[in-house]
């Protein structure tokens, strides 16, 4: 038995099952303790990783569908709520969609509900979010956009709400914020049946044909953040009865801020461009923006990986910080985890790099890690 057992454990070592399989177990009780600000989420395909960005280790592994892009943590009950496309045949046949409903300490599914087969199994994290801590919002696109409402109380389907040619779910006070194609933002609100009961609209602040912007956004502590593809940054805030758009900050100014030798401020390299499926990251309590560049291309090089991390200073403006990845080194997305001493992760071609976000120096890294990454805990810049 003892020769079978290690045979056994050599076959799934060379399969890789046995790490994807025993990250959930962690020492000898299987239930994962001291969750913070500084856990991540990271997904490759249908594995998340819950990962202790302080530690450099994976804590477990939650199983999803190869098609689900977004997860909605709710840390304050242990529980975290991924949504998914399943197919009778694998990637063919009947198709379910659900909401799935994971134990975050013994991280293991232990429930879910099902939803119209609509939910986008594209994207990013704002294809998903918690909507006033009590429905799980879920992107649809068939090609008509809505959002599919789950009660998290009840574990029950509660309808849509149309959201024509928006998309993302970005939570803000009772309802959540979207980025639409004619240029503007939409605040939604929902009552506590899940019914809209307002709807604001912002005024146009940018052109979907001249310069876009990433339906992707990152939270701040009064507002969401969007960045076009020519580098313009912009805050979408909810005051009253209006949806708020801040003035432009551009990565690209006249001046990075650094002087040469000579005391000049040179001007920045035009070729440079933001990209990646994360391109930037933001923290309101640090006054920090973090952005992934590439060398070269138009706006079509959008999703192009980074080469080199920049780091702002959003109280003086300025550039502080410049980092090249290294020789065949990308970057595929930027996050800083939010709260107190935060860090900064890079998804990258070497793994999971964890840096100090304001000197950019790369304290350490997660090899064999990579993919979309979500703070488990949101919301707390």
């Amino acid at each position: 038995m003892k020769i079978r057992m290690l045979a056994l454990a050599a076959s799934l070592a060379a399969t890789g099952v046995v790490n994807a399989q025993w990250d959930t177990v962690v020492g000898d009780t299987g239930v994962i303790e001291g969750f913070d600000q500084h856990w991540v989420t990271v997904r490759r395909g249908d594995t998340v990783f819950l990962v202790d960005a302080d530690e450099g280790v994976i804590g477990g592994t939650l199983l999803v569908s190869s098609f689900s892009p977004a997860l909605a943590p709710r840390m304050s009950a242990g529980l975290i709520y991924a949504y998914g496309s399943y197919y009778s045949r694998g990637s063919l046949g009947d198709r379910t969609d659900v909401v799935q409903i994971y134990d975050a300490a013994t991280a293991t599914a232990i429930s879910e509900v099902e939803i119209p087969a609509r939910a986008a199994g594209i994207g990013h994290p704002g294809m998903m979010g918690l909507i006033n801590d009590r429905f799980a919002g879920v992107w649809n696109i068939t090609p008509a956009t809505s959002v599919s409402l789950v009660d998290i109380e009840s574990e029950t389907f509660v309808g849509e709400v149309s959201l024509p040619s928006c998309s993302g779910i970005y939570p803000e006070a009772e309802g959540w914020i979207s980025v639409c194609g004619d240029g503007t933002a939409q605040y939604i609100q929902l009552n506590t049946a899940g019914q809209e009961t307002r709807r604001i609209q912002s005024a146009s602040f940018f052109d979907v044909f001249t310069d876009p912007v990433y339906d992707y956004s990152v939270p701040a502590a009064d507002g969401w953040m969007f960045m076009s593809f020519e580098g313009l940054l912009r805050k979408v805030s909810l005051d009253g009865d209006n949806l708020v758009v801040s003035e432009a900050f551009d990565i690209n100014p006249e001046s990075d801020g650094t002087a040469d030798v000579n005391g000049v401020m040179p001007k920045p390299d035009d070729n440079w461009r933001i990209g990646s499926y994360q391109p930037f990251a933001y923290h309101d309590g640090e006054a920090l923006l973090a952005t992934l560049m590439h060398d070269g291309g138009g706006q079509e090089t959008f999703e192009k990986p980074g080469t080199e991390l920049w780091i702002y200073n959003m109280i003086t403006g300025n550039r502080g910080v410049r980092i090249e990845l290294g020789e065949d080194v990308t970057a595929r997305g930027v996050l800083i985890t939010p709260g107190d001493d935060p860090l900064l992760l890079l998804a990258t071609s070497d793994g999971l790099q964890v840096r100090d976000p304001r000197s950019g120096r790369l304290l350490r890294t997660v090899e064999n890690v990579s993919g979309t990454m979500q703070a488990l805990y949101e919301g707390m810049q």
